[in-house]
């Protein structure tokens, strides 16, 4: 049996296994969590203190930019590991990376991170099988779950980002919350979403159900009719 010590693709794959909120048509991540499972891994966490405390001393002996020596960590990273590698990208269906946070300053409070296109770094990751309506909105949810706890305030809405990959098409999914002043029922926020396609501008905010379908139409829009009936 393989130890600890010892990385296998098993390793990994259990690391960034779906969290139990995930159904037969969504697999969810926690993308957070499984960045810690990641950097707690035993051989991971030697190679990443050692890394980060020789990356300070370049530092000060060749006053190197932070960006290059991050840059170098971040390469040894996958040559030290390429079955993580292989590991992120088919478990984010192609669409997420590794990457390093690290702290010049507190090198051994340095950790692995899983990033996205564009550079998001969402709660949430969701896989969809298929681009149903049913399945969209289930996604959705998961992503408000990650929203805090406390109420938003004016001009500064409580966020929560994810991820949605469906055939090896990626698009982020960002809700907003808002106070819900000047309602009836302002005791109760309100929400919208915003999508971040890779391939253009941000959108507008839109009401969940408008956002969902409108995530339908993005994955499956030559089916877009059939789909939103589902």
């Amino acid at each position: 049996m393989p130890t600890d010590d010892a990385p296998t693709r098993a390793d990994w794959d259990r690391r960034l296994a779906p969290t139990g909120a995930s159904t037969d048509d969504v697999r969810i991540l926690d993308v957070e969590a499984a960045g810690e499972r990641i950097s707690r891994h035993a051989a991971l966490g030697r190679w990443l203190r050692d890394a980060a405390f020789e990356a300070v001393e370049g530092l000060d002996e060749a006053g190197a930019a932070e960006a290059r020596a991050h840059g170098r960590m971040k390469r040894g990273l996958e040559e030290q590991f390429p079955a993580l590698v292989e590991a992120v990208r088919d478990a984010t269906g192609g669409c997420g990376h590794l990457n390093l946070q690290w702290r010049p300053l507190q090198p051994s409070y340095s950790k692995v991170r899983l990033v996205f296109d564009g550079d998001l770094e969402p709660d949430v990751f969701c896989a969809l099988r298929r681009p149903a309506l049913s399945a969209v909105q289930y996604a959705l949810r998961a992503v408000a779950e990650a929203l805090p706890k406390g109420a938003p305030f004016p001009n500064r809405p409580n966020t929560a980002t994810g991820v949605f990959e469906c055939d090896g098409r990626c698009l982020g999914v960002r809700y907003r919350e808002h106070p819900g002043e000047g309602r009836p029922d302002s005791d109760s926020p309100r929400r919208g979403v915003v999508l971040l396609p890779r391939e253009g501008d941000a959108t507008d905010e839109h009401p969940e159900g408008e956002a969902a379908r409108g995530i339908v139409a993005y994955f499956a829009p030559q089916e877009r009719e059939r789909w939103y009936e589902r």
